[in-house]
């Protein structure tokens, strides 16, 4: 015991002695960090741009890939003080002239002004505690230098400034729209006089911001034409993030003209790249999601639905994923499913799908009332905006058909009269007529009979619910079954074309004589075994 005690004393004092280091160094640690300033946003995003031009500088063009995909960060920090000096630094000729007239004036430093309170500072003498810190700007820092002067800067470097001015004066309210549309169009032109494979990513930026300005000012259908004549072309130059932006771009150009086929002529006759980003792949899925909704395609649609929310970031897209849930809510609902009652109790969905709450519970229910009320309170103001209200109006053949249900179920035998009071349809006749369509689509299994002999004479017609039969003793739960083993196969098929292998060294590639060896012994093989036959036989 005494002999194990003294071999584990110097091991214990080891790990004492590392935790002692390591408890001072994370209190140097957090000394040094108090000590150092803290620096601004607008300060780090100067930095970061910075550093991306000084590598776009050298010749590092992957770097503006990176560059572009951190857009979503730098764009939150980007002030006119910043683009004015990236103007100075990183751009030259009449577009910095353009752009530096179409941002906002540079902001002017307000002169220092000496207090009378301010205690006057002595030679050798520490610091006032007191004394507020100078602001730290961005004149404070060095600034870059090339090492050629006069050498013009790289067009990888001059588009990117571009596209940070067009970016801030898109984001910064309609006052800067008219500014944002001409900043696009002498962008685009730009790029095409340079016409590089590395742009291929701020080129779809900038068609992208152009649409969006376009449809701020109501006039997306001017684009159409321009925006296929650029289809075209990208596709001829395999330009593949410009092509992928082209294609969802001109969907949203028909769907917001109401030209439903021309969009789905245009899916069937272009093919999506393979190499585009999951972001463009989940705007393309909704919008081909969208189209097959109102060809009355609701499988498709709601596949097409859950596709793009899965491909959608997981963090973010916040608002793409409530307008896209909403849509999965509304084609579930034509299609006869009940959303859960988790989804509406999602944080992110939790307020956006207040009225598709009222509305799922009002189709749940049959109630025909409900249904008109909440159509009426939230159709202008909501469902229009969201653009579902032409699937909304089709609910409410839903609505009666399950009201009829419900009123099958309760009654044996009931008039078509007693029926339209209780649904508060205008006639008998529309009456009968939903009564009909829900019999012929299977929804209740019914039969429209007249009474007695008095009845036929007044014309009095009765709906007479026929005995409810076994569902295991029909055919859907076949069906329901062969749907599901489709998903799980789709679903399996789909995992084995996304499998990935490791190349083939050189080891593995067979040369020409371990070929002519290995057919060699083949052949002698297969002599043996027809030798064995013979000697069989």
């Amino acid at each position: 015991i005494i002999s194990r005690m003294t071999a584990s004393e110097p091991k214990t004092k080891a790990e004492k002695i590392k935790q002692e280091k390591e408890e001072q160094e994370r209190k140097e640690r957090e000394e040094k960090a108090k000590k150092e300033p803290k620096k601004e946003p607008e300060l780090i995003a100067f930095e970061t741009v910075r550093d991306h031009f000084l590598a776009l500088d050298k010749g590092d063009t992957h770097v503006l890939g990176r560059a572009l995909q951190m857009l979503h960060k730098t764009r939150k920090a980007m002030t006119p003080e910043i683009l004015h000096r990236l103007l100075m630094l990183h751009s030259a000729g009449p577009v910095k002239d353009e752009l530096v007239a179409l941002l906002p004036p540079r902001p002017t430093p307000a002169p220092a002004t000496p207090s009378k309170e301010t205690p006057m500072e002595v030679d050798g003498g520490a610091p006032n505690a007191n004394a507020t810190p100078p602001p730290i700007t961005l004149s404070s820092q060095p600034l870059p230098s090339r090492k050629k002067v006069g050498v013009p800067p790289p067009p990888e470097a001059d588009c990117y400034v571009h596209l940070l001015a067009l970016i801030y004066l898109v984001d910064h309210g309609d006052k800067q729209l008219e500014a944002a549309q001409r900043t696009a169009e002498s962008l685009i032109k730009r790029l095409d006089e340079f016409d590089r494979r590395s742009l291929d990513g701020i080129a779809a930026k900038a068609y992208f911001y152009l649409a969006l300005v376009y449809e701020k000012h109501a006039k997306l259908d001017q684009l159409r034409s321009y925006l296929n004549a650029r289809l075209r072309a990208a596709t001829l130059r395999r330009h593949t993030e410009t092509q992928a932006t082209l294609i969802y771009t001109l969907l949203r150009v028909y769907l917001v003209g109401r030209q439903y086929p021309s969009a789905a002529k245009l899916v069937s006759k272009v093919s999506f790249p393979e190499g585009a980003s999951n972001n463009d792949l989940a705007r393309f899925l909704y919008y081909q999601g969208r189209i097959k909704a109102m060809q009355l395609d609701y499988p498709a649609a709601s596949g097409y639905f859950l596709q793009a929310m899965r491909k959608a970031p997981q963090e973010a897209a916040i608002g793409f994923k409530q307008n896209t849930q909403k849509w999965v809510v509304v084609v579930g609902l034509l299609q006869g499913e009940i959303p859960e009652r988790g989804i509406f109790r999602m944080p992110i969905y939790r307020k956006c799908l207040v009225p598709y709450l009222e509305l799922t519970q009002a189709v749940r229910l049959g109630d025909l009332v409900k249904f008109n009320a909440v159509l009426q309170k939230y159709g202008q103001s909501v469902f229009e905006a969201d653009e579902t209200l032409t699937l909304i109006v089709r609910l409410r053949q839903n609505v009666i058909k399950t009201a009829v249900r419900q009123i099958s179920l309760a009654y044996s035998r009931i008039s078509i009269s007693d029926i339209c009071k209780k649904l508060q349809l205008a006639s008998d006749v529309e009456t009968e007529y939903m009564v009909a369509k829900a019999i012929s689509d299977g929804s209740i299994e019914a039969s429209v009979t007249c009474g007695e002999h008095a009845s036929k004479e007044s014309g009095l017609r009765f709906m007479q619910s026929s005995e409810t039969a076994d569902v295991y003793r029909t055919a859907e739960p076949q069906m329901h079954f062969d749907s599901r083993i489709r998903y799980c196969l789709e679903l399996h098929n789909q995992a084995v074309k996304a499998l990935r292998f490791p190349p083939k060294t050189a080891e593995e590639i067979e040369t020409i004589e371990q070929q002519r060896e290995r057919e060699q012994q083949e052949l002698e093989f297969a002599k043996g075994m027809a030798e064995e036959d013979d000697d069989d036989f």
